[in-house]
């Protein structure tokens, strides 16, 4: 299931929910894996780690805490936390849903730690904390700065735990050609038969000889990246998950292609398209081509009302065709201010 970050925290103040954002990038690059997780599953594992990290909108990541230093929270203990920092009011009833839901992959991995005044006491143990590991404490420290992509890079992530997880639900692959001599599996799934497609067919047909520069995998948001080409056409990439389905570049017309595939949310809205200009977009002197791909003409109509003006559409099964929304050329961007609503 693709996590889209917009649905994240989106009723908390921004403050609150860009540390929670923030927090959920730092979970996912460390290799938790986020499958099948609700929206809400997500926000609450997040401020579990937060809390434990004894991180708020007053603190920077340098000073988050972790078990070296001593700060160790029990369940109940997480619960108060969240509710004082992160604008929540969860019944202290639900402490057990910290244990069993919100910290399990994370302790799972060695991400988080176990501490009691008995190392060997029992689950219930009311003495029980949970900490920050040290080395993923350091890890943690590092983002924001120049130094964390090179820290991820050489984190030690718990690979056996991440090849176990995924083994439970080994499904058959998609093959996708992304150029001469080389391909990618992606996931079996309407989503990702979408995302082939277009790599396949549309950018053939319409992307004047682009290269594709990112792909989101729906188990593996970031499996297939160029970021520092990206960095040099001008997008801020430091929130990845603002990121579409697909980018792409077209040297020969100087293009940029921001490609949403819709299986079942998220199609290019004007709300999407402005947010993208405002964030991703924001410092890119290159045309945009807003696109959104829909399996057939009968997903397509579901979603019909929600499109942007001045944005294409592209269906899958009517690959040799465009449904061009208005604006005053075929397909390309338009430079003037787009007119989405």
């Amino acid at each position: 299931m693709a996590i889209k970050i917009e649905n994240l925290a989106k009723n908390k103040s921004s403050k609150i929910r860009k540390l929670i954002v923030s927090g959920l990038e730092i979970i996912t690059a460390a290799g938790v894996p986020v499958d099948n997780l609700t929206v809400r599953r997500l926000e609450k594992m997040t401020m579990s780690f937060l809390a434990l990290c004894d991180m708020n909108q007053l603190k920077k990541w340098s000073q988050i805490s972790s078990i070296s230093n001593g700060h160790t929270l029990r369940t109940r203990e997480i619960i108060t936390y969240i509710n004082k920092n992160y604008e929540e009011d969860i019944s202290l009833g639900s402490y057990d849903d910290i244990r069993r839901k919100d910290l399990l992959r994370l302790v799972g991995m060695g991400l988080v730690v176990k501490s009691a005044n008995n190392p060997q006491a029992d689950t219930n143990d009311g003495t029980r904390g949970y900490a920050i590991e040290n080395k993923f404490g350091e890890l943690i420290k590092k983002y924001g700065t120049d130094g964390w992509e090179k820290a991820i890079s050489s984190f030690a992530l718990d690979q056996d735990y991440i090849d176990n997880f995924y083994s439970k639900r080994e499904i058959e692959k998609l093959e996708v050609q992304i150029e001469s001599g080389i391909s990618l599996s992606l996931d079996n799934g309407p989503h990702n038969l979408i995302q082939k497609a277009i790599i396949e067919e549309f950018l053939p047909n319409f992307g004047y000889q682009a290269n594709v520069l990112y792909i989101g995998d729906t188990s593996n948001k970031h499996m297939y990246e160029y970021p520092e080409k990206m960095v040099e056409l001008g997008l801020n990439i430091e929130n990845r998950g603002m990121l579409p389905d697909i980018v792409a570049f077209s040297e020969t017309k100087q293009w940029l292609y921001l490609i949403e595939a819709v299986h079942s949310s998220n199609p290019l809205n004007p709300e999407r398209c402005i947010e993208l200009q405002r964030t991703i977009l924001k410092s890119c002197k290159y045309g945009v081509v807003f696109v959104t791909a829909f399996l057939s003409k009968k997903e397509f109509a579901k979603w019909l009302p929600e499109i942007a003006w001045e944005t294409e559409v592209w269906l899958v099964d009517n690959p040799n065709h465009l449904v061009h929304f208005n604006g005053d050329k075929f397909i390309g961007p338009h430079n003037d201010s787009p007119s989405f609503k």
